[in-house]
C-alpha cells in the first residue's frame, strides 16, 4: 500500500501519466480478487467495506426492480434474525417501504432451517440475503445447499431469485470462490482477514442490475461514485489473496487451538454453556454463556488483564440488551445476556488461551463463587 500513499498518488481517473499509473494498479487488484475468486474482473467492485456492499447489495436489487416498474408490496427479500445489522437494519427500511421481508427460522444449533426455507420461496420472492460465517457464534452455513434450493426453484417456476452471501468472516478460514458456492452477490471485508479497514468488495456475477446508492462520477461501474482509494483497495486485494491462499492450512492450525479452548472451559469454568455448532464453526470463533455472569462487566475485566473479548457483534456493541442472535437461537433470555466471545486469529498462542481461561476462571470464582482454578 505505500507506494500509493506517497509516490503514486494521483485521481486513477486522471488521464496523465500518473493518473494512468494509479489506474492500473487499481484494475490489477481488480483482476487479483477477480482470479481468487473464480469470477470475470468485470463482476468486481470495491466499496467502503462489508456494510456497504450489503447495503448495495439489498437496496440495490430491490430499488432497481422498483424503479423498472415492480411495486414493492409485490416484493419479498429471504432471510433470518440472526443477520449483521448491516442486513437487518437494511431490510427493515425496505420492510417500512412495503417490501415484504420474511425471516426464516434457525435451529438451535444456528444453521438455517432448509426444510422450512424450502417452503418459504415465494412468486414474490427477489432475493435471498444470509452470512456464510455469523460474525457473533460463528456458524457455517451450508451456502451449496441454500443456493441449490434456489436454483431448483427458479428452474421450477422460471423465476429469477437472487442469492446475496455475506462473506465477510470467512475469507480467512474457508474457500469463497464464488462458482463453488453458488451466489449470484456476495460481500467481502478487508478488515475482516489482516488488510485495512474502510475498504471491501461487492462481487456481481453475471451483469445483475443493480440500482446505485451514490451518484457522480460513475466510477465502479456507475454503482459507487467517487475518486476510487487506490492504496487501500491494493491492499484490500493483496489481503484476500494472502487469506484465501492459506486458508486450508490457518484453519487446521486455529481450530486445534480453538478446540483446546472449548475443553478447557469445559474442565475450569463447567457452568459455561457453548452457543453454536461445534461441528459447522469457524475456527476462530469460542462464543460462550456463562449463566448468571454479567456478562459486560466480564469483558471489562478481561480488558482490564489485557485479553479483548466481546459479547456480541463490534457493530450491535453498546446496545445492552445481550446477544440477539444467541435469543434467536436459543430462546433462552439467560443464555442471551450472558454471552462472552474469543476470537482467535494465526497469531494467538496455547499459552493465550491459557491465559484466557485462567482470568475468566478467576473472574467467574471471584463473581459467582464457581469454577476450578487447578
Amino acid at each position: 500500500m505505500q507506494p500509493y500513499f506517497q509516490k503514486h498518488w494521483a485521481n486513477p481517473g486522471a488521464v496523465y501519466a500518473e493518473g494512468v499509473r494509479a489506474r492500473q494498479a487499481l484494475e490489477d487488484a481488480r483482476l487479483t480478487v477477480a482470479r481468487i475468486l473464480r469470477v470475470r474482473s468485470e463482476d468486481i467492485l470495491f466499496t467502503g467495506g462489508g456494510t456497504e456492499s450489503n447495503n448495495l447489495a439489498i437496496f440495490g436489487v430491490v430499488e432497481y426492480l422498483h424503479a423498472t416498474g415492480r411495486a414493492f408490496d409485490d416484493m419479498e427479500i429471504l432471510t433470518t434474525k440472526i443477520e449483521h445489522p448491516s442486513i437487518l437494519e437494511a431490510v427493515a427500511v425496505l420492510a417500512a417501504q412495503g417490501v415484504r421481508v420474511t425471516y426464516v427460522p434457525i435451529l438451535e444449533s444456528g444453521r438455517i432451517d432448509m426444510e422450512r426455507f424450502k417452503t418459504l420461496l415465494s412468486s414474490k420472492t427477489v432475493l435471498v440475503t444470509t452470512a456464510y460465517v455469523n460474525s457473533e457464534i460463528g456458524v457455517v452455513q451450508d451456502i451449496k445447499k441454500l443456493t441449490r434450493i434456489v436454483r431448483a426453484w427458479n428452474k421450477e417456476h422460471t423465476a429469477h431469485v437472487l442469492v446475496h452471501v455475506d462473506a465477510s468472516q470467512a475469507p480467512l478460514w474457508f474457500s469463497c470462490a464464488v462458482d463453488m458456492l453458488g451466489a449470484d452477490l456476495l460481500t467481502l471485508d478487508a478488515g475482516k482477514c489482516y488488510g485495512p479497514k474502510g475498504v471491501g468488495v461487492l462481487v456481481r456475477r453475471h451483469r445483475i442490475p443493480l440500482r446505485p446508492r451514490t451518484f457522480g462520477g460513475g466510477q465502479e461501474g456507475g454503482l459507487r461514485s467517487g475518486t476510487e482509494n487506490v492504496p487501500l483497495i491494493v491492499g484490500c486485494a493483496k489481503a484476500i489473496e494472502r487469506a484465501q491462499q492459506q486458508h486450508e492450512k490457518r484453519s487446521a492450525l486455529v481450530k486445534t487451538l480453538r478446540d483446546q479452548f472449548f475443553r478447557l472451559l469445559t474442565v475450569h469454568v463447567p457452568q459455561s454453556v457453548v452457543n453454536g455448532s461445534l461441528e459447522h464453526r469457524a475456527p476462530n470463533n469460542v462464543n460462550i454463556s456463562i449463566l448468571g455472569l454479567d456478562s459486560e462487566y466480564a469483558v471489562i475485566w478481561l480488558d482490564a488483564k489485557g485479553i479483548a473479548a466481546s459479547t456480541k457483534s463490534a457493530c450491535g456493541a453498546g446496545k445492552g440488551n445481550g446477544s440477539d442472535v444467541v435469543r434467536e437461537m436459543t430462546r433462552d433470555e439467560k443464555r442471551a445476556l450472558s454471552t462472552i466471545r474469543f476470537t482467535l486469529g494465526e497469531e494467538t498462542t496455547l499459552k493465550d488461551v491459557t491465559r484466557a481461561v485462567e482470568v475468566l476462571t478467576a473472574h467467574c470464582i471471584r463473581v459467582q463463587g464457581t469454577g476450578t482454578a487447578n
